[in-house]
């Protein structure tokens, strides 16, 4: 797939960190959910048979969250709300999580509001003064029975079928059957009456998590991609397992993950791509960096390879570093994409782009612990971004996104495939709901491969009311910080978001077994964590 064709008028897209704004003015799609919750007295659940309804995802699925794992998180977990909405119609059903974390869990970061406006505001202290760790007591065995929630956070599609995965896991490991048990097979051996399976999100999310800094395919490594026909492999595997009796189930897509906060917060927080702001670099360190003896070496040497024909001068050009004094600059950044010069002794390296956006090159984007990297001295003495390039895994460059959103299509199209082949199985198409949250216009959304459904929800409005923005400069309040429906690790929902996708599931639930299970409100849930 050609990445730079995937990529047209993304690099128009002026992301704000999404999330619920307040709750004065819900806007259509709320109040529609509220609308069509129903009646104690007409309440069904159709021809839906959840007596043994079972679950299985990854992180967000167990309801990992705030960087962490907490009773908590497991407790507004999506499964768990949808589990009880269909306890609203048979209380007789029951559901278990394993209960292998405490009120703690493996820690929690909270968002200090406080250091959060002072930053943002003034300038003072940084965005990791305003995120506040805390240490969990760690993980304990499982004592619930049955189990209806076989997620378990970290693992991949590739990896539901290894044996003895608890042992790489301790997650899993933690409520296993048995020291070579894999998590499909606990799964199957529950006889599920209707199962829920959400494939797909770390045989991605790694690669991108780590700034693609992983090349080619290795199923040993979780930072790399996981190879499409594997993944179809693994992916009709589970399904033929979980379907074996008879079972029906839903299945979940493949999100657009280079648009969640995690990827936005470092360019909105900055304005753009010019991470190292204003008063950074003064004029006698961009004297020094632009002369021979740092940068002005590289940029001549690209004049003379430009002369031997080894690239073009666009290229050259596109490469060349220089900074300006007492102005925002961009930081310097490792491409591997760029025409390979090691022979020559030319590093892979230039000066992160807002992009071209008549030609569909979008903005290098910057994993969230960017943040805490570019501009800060090491030990060493060098300084990330200015003196030497930012490390791969810090940047994910057009190349780079390209080929997350060619293999997000892949694996979507695998998912497609395999419940359009059987007739027990349903599609809850995750990125309508994504389009409409993050504002997308048709045209990005369709640019990155939302499909049909994606493309007519995406009306370029921005969440569910305008102005509801988290961590972006001027626009921090209070209300707008406590209606969001991110965590505070930027990647997993809050227990707001997980009710969104609960509620998408109900829908699906309803429209094709007749069942009436109400939905719920997302602002009764608990809020991003923010206990300052």
């Amino acid at each position: 797939m050609n990445s730079i064709k995937t990529l047209k008028h993304v690099a128009t897209l002026a992301l704000a960190i999404i999330f619920l704004a307040n709750c004065s003015s819900e806007d259509t799609l709320t109040s529609d959910w509220i609308e069509s919750n129903t009646t104690e007295s007409n309440l069904t659940l159709g021809t839906l048979d959840a007596s043994n309804f079972v679950w299985l995802g990854a992180s967000i699925s167990a309801g990992y969250q705030d960087g962490g794992f907490f009773k908590e998180g497991q407790e507004y977990a999506y499964p768990s709300i949808v589990a009880k909405q269909i306890q609203q119609v048979d209380p007789t059903i029951t559901y278990n999580y394993p209960n292998i974390v405490t009120v703690m869990g493996t820690g929690r970061t909270a968002i200090d509001l406080n250091a959060a406006l002072a930053f943002l505001t003034t300038g003072q202290g940084s965005l990791g003064d305003a995120l506040v760790p805390s240490v969990g007591d760690g993980v304990k065995q499982n004592t619930n029975s049955p189990i209806h929630n076989y997620s378990v956070p970290g693992i991949r599609t590739i990896d539901m079928g290894v044996a003895g995965y608890g042992q790489l896991n301790g997650l899993f490991g933690a409520f296993m059957s048995g020291p070579t048990a894999t998590v499909l097979g606990d799964a199957v051996a529950s006889n599920p009456s209707f199962f829920s399976l959400w494939p797909g999100g770390n045989d991605l999310l790694g690669y991108a998590l780590g700034g693609g800094s992983v090349d080619g395919y290795d199923p040993t490594n979780t930072g790399a991609l996981t190879d499409p026909a594997t993944f179809s492999a693994a992916l009709n595997g589970a399904l033929s397992a979980l379907t074996a009796n008879g079972s029906h189930g839903i299945v979940l897509n493949v999100a657009p993950w280079t648009i969640i906060p995690y990827f936005q917060a470092a360019t909105q927080l900055s304005g753009g791509v010019n991470l190292l702001p204003a008063g950074s670099i003064d004029a006698p360190t961009a004297a020094f960096l632009n002369s021979v003896a740092a940068y002005g070496a590289y940029n001549a040497a690209l004049d003379q390879v430009v002369l031997a024909g080894a690239i073009t001068a666009e290229e050259a050009a596109m490469r060349k570093i220089t900074f300006t004094a007492d102005v925002a600059n961009a930081p310097v950044i490792t491409d591997e994409s760029l025409t390979d010069l090691s022979a020559m002794g030319i590093t892979s390296m230039r000066q992160a782009s807002p992009g071209v956006a008549s030609l569909g090159i979008p903005a290098d984007i910057f994993p969230l612990t960017a943040i805490f990297t570019i501009g800060v001295p090491q030990e060493d003495g060098s300084i990330p971004g200015v003196s030497v390039p930012l490390s791969d895994q810090y940047t994910l460059t057009a190349a780079e996104q390209g080929n997350i959103l060619a293999h997000a299509a892949q694996y979507n199209a695998a998912i497609t495939a395999a419940v359009s082949a059987n007739d027990n199985l349903h599609l809850m198409d995750i990125q309508p709901m994504m389009a409409d949250l993050f504002g997308l216009s048709p045209q990005i959304a369709a640019a990155i491969g939302m499909g049909n459904a994606g493309v007519q929800a995406a009306d370029g409005v921005l969440g569910f009311m305008s102005g509801g923005i988290n961590l972006v400069p001027l626009s921090l309040t209070q209300a707008e910080l406590y209606n969001s429906v991110f965590s505070t690790d930027f990647v997993h929902p809050n227990p707001r978001g997980q009710a969104l996708i609960a509620n998408e599931i109900i829908k699906v639930l309803n429209a094709k077994y007749g069942a009436t299970i109400p939905v719920v409100d997302p602002l009764t849930f608990e809020p991003i964590y923010a206990p300052f």
